[in-house]
């Protein structure tokens, strides 16, 4: 079960490995397994795909690309009202999202013209797990960035349910967005088919969206082979929660479940600076154990990643998070806006006692697909600018390359490039 402990009674080696969490060693995966499947779906394609969506998924699939008839059949069994809950938070995510597009830029200095042109990544797959639960909501969260951002071409990655088929509610959501290419295979294999491309499945530019070690282990290798861009290197879900007791300890008790429900490597983290407090949210996490509802197993072993931590301070709680770098960060303070400039390094931020990170993950617009494992420091989750290329350009006069040439004489020359550098300007101006 999760532990209370005092921040200051935790040694540097317990720090160490609260904030360094990296995600697995993916070198044996890579080597072993991913490797040969690779050269596997590179040199037989759709064959090779069928047989290793055979061999881990224990089922056959006809075709790799989901035929019209599964897809328009599947959303059929959907119900109309779990539809319309989709539409709502469709209009919220497409909302969020728009504010995020970019004008290009243009420039003059003297007679040089500088500018940026914002294009979209032609071709963009969008991975979503499966298996132990089915995510639509990741559908929306991969798909409607990419749309907004110009992104034509949209693939769906994502493994079949018992009978062969795509899920019907993911059938539903991606009618609903109007996406049609849907890859019904996940692990390895989806990945390859998708970087590298078959005989029915287009190559895509980039893939993004969360999956279990071999996926991740797949990006990360067709990436390092510039074959594919990837968002990030995914790893388990976490969240972190500051509090300093405003919020009903049941109300924090849930959003650290919410996490942990998640699957069995998931962190939940509070920090708050009540004893009380810490013992209240531990108790309703117990009682919640002791219901058995859920999906209880993963609670209970997710649980045992899990920590709460009595802090001093707030503003000591919030110099913790900036280390910790933690995929979703929920502040349940009283006046939680104050301390919003002192926040660094989240993926999603939560203010507010109102603001559970399921309002996230559904419905409020702002995506849930984020870095993990401390990656926040560094990188960014999903949104329009995932999907969205940016080049330079520059336009020079006569005089304007006569103004740059002797500065580029000088320094061509110290780098050792002034024959064919230098030169190439020097050529412009013999006669």
């Amino acid at each position: 079960m999760i532990t209370i402990r005092k921040l200051t009674e935790l040694s540097p080696t317990e720090l160490e490995n609260l904030f360094n969490r990296y995600g697995n060693d993916l070198s044996t995966i890579i080597n072993d397994v991913v490797v040969p499947i690779v050269n596997d779906v590179k040199a037989y394609g759709d064959e090779s795909v069928i047989k290793y969506t055979e061999k881990f998924d224990k089922v056959k699939i006809n075709s790799v690309l989901a035929e019209k008839e599964e897809l328009e059949e599947g959303a059929l069994r959907i119900p109309t009202e779990a539809v319309n809950a989709f539409k709502k938070a469709k209009t919220n995510i497409e909302e969020f999202h728009k504010h995020q597009l970019r004008e290009n830029i243009k420039y003059k200095r003297g007679e040089t013209e500088l500018g940026v042109l914002y294009q979209p990544i032609e071709k963009a797959a969008v991975y979503v797990p499966g298996g132990k639960a089915s995510y639509p909501s990741s559908v929306m969260m991969g798909v409607i960035p990419a749309q907004i951002a110009g992104t034509k071409d949209i693939t769906l990655i994502t493994p079949p349910d018992k009978t062969g088929d795509v899920p019907d509610i993911i059938c539903a959501i991606c009618k609903l967005l109007g996406v049609s290419s849907i890859i019904k295979s996940g692990g390895a294999q989806g990945i390859a088919a998708a970087a590298l491309g078959t005989q029915t499945v287009k190559k895509s530019d980039i893939i993004v969206g969360p999956g279990n070690i071999y996926v991740t282990a797949a990006k990360t290798y067709l990436f390092s082979l510039g074959l594919i861009q990837i968002d990030s290197m995914a790893g388990p879900s976490e969240v972190l929660i500051i509090s300093d007791a405003s919020a009903k300890p049941k109300w924090t008790a849930f959003d650290l479940l919410s996490q942990a429900e998640h699957e069995e490597m998931a962190k939940a983290v509070l920090l708050t600076t009540s004893s009380e407090y810490a013992e209240q949210v531990k108790k309703e996490i117990e009682a919640d154990i002791q219901t058995g509802k859920g999906r209880i197993e993963i609670k209970k072993k997710a649980l045992q990643n899990s920590i709460i931590i009595i802090v001093p301070t707030i503003e000591e709680a919030i110099e913790f998070s900036n280390k910790y770098a933690p995929e979703h960060m929920e502040l349940m303070a009283e006046n939680a806006m104050d301390y919003i400039d002192k926040i660094k390094n989240v993926g999603s931020l939560f203010m507010g006692n109102y603001a559970p990170v399921a309002v996230g993950d559904y419905y409020s617009g702002t995506n849930h697909i984020l870095p993990t494992g401390g990656a926040a420091r560094f990188s960014s989750g999903t949104s329009v600018d995932t999907f969205i290329r940016r080049t330079t350009y520059q336009h020079l006069t006569l005089n304007a390359l006569k103004e740059a040439k002797e500065p580029v004489a000088v320094m061509s020359k110290i780098e050792g490039f002034d024959d064919k550098h230098g030169g190439s300007i020097d050529v412009r101006f013999e006669e």
